[in-house]
């Protein structure tokens, strides 16, 4: 989440100029969309920053939490502070604007991390089915190569008589070993997969021993 976009509601421009300008020292600086209380809060946001509205905040902030992304209150000496558990209260103490950004990196890095790991497990999710996928090829190779052996050497045989044989059906038994031929090396390839796996599997295991060592 390199470029976030910041959602700054707030019926007092006083509020929005301390975060946007405060915000222009940092390294990284996000995109803003600012709003009032009476406006319709956009969703194409990755958190809110809440403060100075006029009417109660409490429906507002229900309308952000329900996005799923984190919201910031500062909250004021006669407010009563959120209790919700996804709303964050800042108290407007002095040098708030520091604090608010400071808050906010903070939650934009979690809300980074819970995103990058349900990447991660789906991803490994998606490595488990090939790898059961892969597994059951492997199965379907080792049975194949057997009844391709079979129809192989059984065509070899008939051609050994093949003076005995039609000019067609010698060509069908032909045309048999061939396309077995074929399948042969295309099952052949498996072999390399089969490899594959283990040696993913071995490093796999060496990981995660490694990792058990260091802890």
């Amino acid at each position: 989440m390199n470029h976030p976009t910041i959602l700054i509601v707030s019926d007092e421009g006083e509020f929005s100029n301390a975060i946007t300008s405060s915000w222009l020292t940092e390294r990284n600086v996000p995109a803003f969309i600012l709003a009032s209380s009476r406006e319709n809060e956009s969703e194409n946001f990755d958190l809110a920053i809440v403060g100075g509205v006029h009417a109660s905040p409490a429906s507002m902030l229900a309308c952000l939490r329900a996005t799923g992304k984190p919201v910031i209150y500062l909250s004021r000496d006669h407010d009563s502070a959120p209790t919700h558990a996804d709303v964050v209260p800042v108290p407007e103490i002095p040098g708030w604007p520091k604090l608010v950004i400071g808050v906010a990196v903070r939650l934009l890095e979690a809300a980074h991390a819970k995103e990058e790991a349900a990447r991660l497990a789906e991803l490994n999710l998606q490595l488990e089915h090939q790898a059961v996928l892969g597994r059951y090829l492997i199965d379907v190779r080792h049975n194949l190569n057997n009844a391709l052996t079979s129809i192989l050497g059984n065509c070899e045989l008939i051609l050994l008589d093949e003076d005995q044989l039609s000019a067609v059906a010698k060509a069908q038994v032909e045309t048999i070993r061939n396309m077995s031929m074929r399948l042969n090396e295309i099952m052949a390839r498996f072999t390399s997969l089969q490899k594959e796996m283990q040696l993913i599997e071995q490093q796999k295991k060496a990981a995660a021993r490694n990792g058990v060592a260091r802890v």
